[in-house]
């Protein structure tokens, strides 16, 4: 098969070559920034609901943290009592 072959219509090999190697640099750059900026999704077992008495943030921490994420205070003791 050569450059010149022609696949569909007047659609040669020479032509879609480019295309295919600009649709895979692309979908390899969307799954770096992905991997690098996408959401990872949160095991909630291990989680507690949370408002920081010291600066009022809010949401959910690990049980196994003792550190509010905005300011850093003490969480205090998360995971007692917790089955």
């Amino acid at each position: 098969m050569t450059m010149e072959t022609i696949l569909f219509n007047d659609i040669t090999v020479g032509q879609l070559v480019p295309w295919l190697a600009a649709v895979a640099v692309l979908y390899a750059a969307l799954k770096i920034y992905k991997a690098l900026f996408g959401k990872k999704k949160v095991n909630l077992q291990h989680t507690v609901y949370f408002v920081c008495s010291n600066c009022g943030w809010e949401g959910h921490i690990s049980k196994f943290g003792t550190r509010c994420p905005k300011c850093d205070a003490a969480a205090g003791d998360l995971g007692a009592g917790q089955g």
